[in-house]
């Protein structure tokens, strides 16, 4: 495995600059597992209270008091499990903060940041499965907390993450014309501030094998290690997948010899 932080040196910069904006990249590159690293990674340096919130269960559900009722109860979650210590909105709270679902993300998030001295950093994973107009509440609400967040304590950094950047997450005609504003007016920064996450370089597909030539004594050739590069363009899963390939092959062919 390689360092995560050396695909995520832009993140990191948003970060500090707490700025909202996008992580998109494709399939099997990393993502959850790059997120996953960077919550440790932000909460043990003291300076931040990083949340790591996996919105998988509120895809497909265009009902914005359904969709936001699931997210707000996987941040709770999420919260419970990374931060048991921190005190955040009681059951009540978030029934009440329900009671108006088109205000429901932004009061909770309110409330929790009025409760916690440290930054807080969202990493909202899976984000591009919300749609319709849970999709547009649930970007709206951090819109007006992102804008008035110097007068009331709202989130330093929100990250949403998934396979499309946001202004390819609303499908159809009719939300796009409600996120007419996600053009010029966002807080995410889209057209200056979308990134993703790089592919492997040559250099580092010939760091992997070697890690498993050093821990199995299997070697790669230079030619093979090559052509791997060349098959995968550096797609983690793809890299993986041709490695794994080609000792399966050679243990084939040793075999039957």
């Amino acid at each position: 495995m390689l360092p995560p932080e050396r695909r995520l040196e832009r993140v990191q910069q948003l970060i500090e600059e707490r700025k909202y904006f996008t992580l998109h990249a494709g399939r099997q590159t990393g993502k959850t597992t790059s997120l996953m690293w960077l919550e440790r990674h932000l909460n043990d340096s003291g300076r931040w209270r990083a949340v790591w919130v996996d919105l998988e269960t509120a895809r497909e559900q265009p009902d914005p008091a359904a969709a936001l009722s699931t997210v707000l109860e996987n941040i709770d979650s999420a919260l419970c499990l990374e931060h048991p210590e921190l005190a955040r909105p009681d059951a009540n709270e978030i029934k009440a903060a329900l009671g108006n679902p088109a205000t429901a993300l932004l009061d909770y998030l309110r409330c929790l940041c009025r409760l916690d001295d440290r930054p807080l950093v969202l990493l909202f994973d899976e984000a591009d499965g919300l749609v319709g107009p849970a999709m547009v509440s649930f970007l709206t609400q951090l819109r007006h907390g992102y804008i008035a967040r110097s007068r009331t304590p709202f989130p330093s950094s929100v990250v949403l993450v998934g396979q499309r950047q946001v202004r390819d997450y609303a499908l159809r005609q009719e939300d796009r014309r409600t996120l007419t504003w996600l053009g010029t007016t966002s807080p995410f920064n889209i057209t200056a501030e979308t990134t993703t996450l790089r592919p492997f370089t040559e250099a580092e597909v010939g760091e992997l094998v070697g890690q498993h030539t050093a821990a199995t004594g299997q070697r790669f050739a230079p030619e093979a290690t090559a052509r791997i590069y060349a098959l995968g363009q550096g797609h983690p899963w793809l890299t993986n997948a041709l490695a794994d390939r080609s000792c399966a092959a050679t243990l084939r062919i040793a075999g039957r010899r």
